[in-house]
């Protein structure tokens, strides 16, 4: 395929472009960081037109079928990622001054974004698999690190066997000697895929671990897929202000689904955790 972006291909196909395909294009380029989340039947109904519209679109424009387009989309909004170009946008668009008004808006456009990109499904079962395993290996490098704290922490208060995955190669490494069929591998990362990741899935993979991946637009495109994934966009678009504020809701999410799945055995260990609060005040 040559370098063209979906724009320049859209532009070049112009004349051969129904209206079912433009209602498409408009439906997708209104928010592409969401629209990289959708399947082409769920952009099709958003554009309000057939869902076979997606794929002919996508052939149109040069690709095999719309998971291809989707995955181009998904490429161009992470190249928009650059930090001070983020930040650079987000601030020329507030008027008069107000900030936080304008991060409050933006905020909650982010959290609409998110019930609509992740199903209760997936986080019911990301409860379970958690539930279930024998320990919980919980990687974050960066600024996903502490959001992976948190997790660890909420687990740890639920009587949880968890190791935290974190520092560099070789301490990761270091850490998953025991690792074993019956555990599990929680990934968190965002915007890039981190350098550990390849090596600690292929590694949870050989030894019959399940993985779960937090993560938001690069999530797609992370290598090997994790078993389970939980992605949605941290901002209005990708090009804009990335807030911490979903990955730290899908963790929130996934703590009270354990919590109200398993509500006795939760509570008879936090019941005890408070028992044992008392014993070391």
């Amino acid at each position: 395929m040559s370098a063209m972006t979906i724009l320049d291909r859209i532009k070049a196909k112009s004349r051969k472009l129904t209206e079912a395909d433009q209602k498409l294009i408009a439906a997708m380029l209104e928010n592409r960081a969401e629209a990289a989340f959708l399947s082409g039947p769920q952009l099709s109904q958003r554009a309000s037109v057939h869902e076979a519209t997606a794929t002919r679109l996508a052939q149109k424009l040069g690709f095999k079928g719309y998971p291809d387009l989707r995955a181009e989309l998904q490429r161009e909004v992470l190249l928009d990622q650059d930090a001070a170009n983020r930040m650079r946008r987000s601030v020329e668009k507030v008027e008069h001054g107000d900030y936080l008004t304008d991060l409050i808006a933006a905020e909650i456009a982010a959290l609409e974004t998110l019930a609509r990109s992740v199903p209760q499904a997936d986080v019911d079962r990301a409860a379970d698999l958690i539930f279930e395993a024998c320990r919980v290996f919980v990687f974050g490098q960066g600024h996903a690190q502490s959001v992976a704290g948190f997790l660890q922490r909420r687990l740890d208060r639920f009587g949880m066997s968890t190791v935290a995955l974190t520092g560099r190669g070789r301490d990761i490494a270091e850490r998953l000697v025991g690792i074993g069929g019956n555990d599990l591998v929680i990934a968190l990362a965002f915007r890039k895929q981190p350098q550990s990741y390849g090596p600690l899935m292929r590694h949870a993979a050989r030894v019959g671990a399940r993985t779960i991946l937090i993560s938001d637009l690069a999530g797609p495109l992370m290598e090997p897929a994790a078993d389970l994934m939980l992605a949605a966009p941290r901002g209005r678009s990708g090009s804009e202000f990335q807030t911490p504020t979903i990955p730290f809701a899908i963790v929130n999410g996934i703590v009270l689904t354990i919590a109200g799945r398993h509500e006795r055995e939760v509570i008879g260990r936090l019941e005890k955790l408070s028992e044992l609060f008392n014993d070391f005040d």
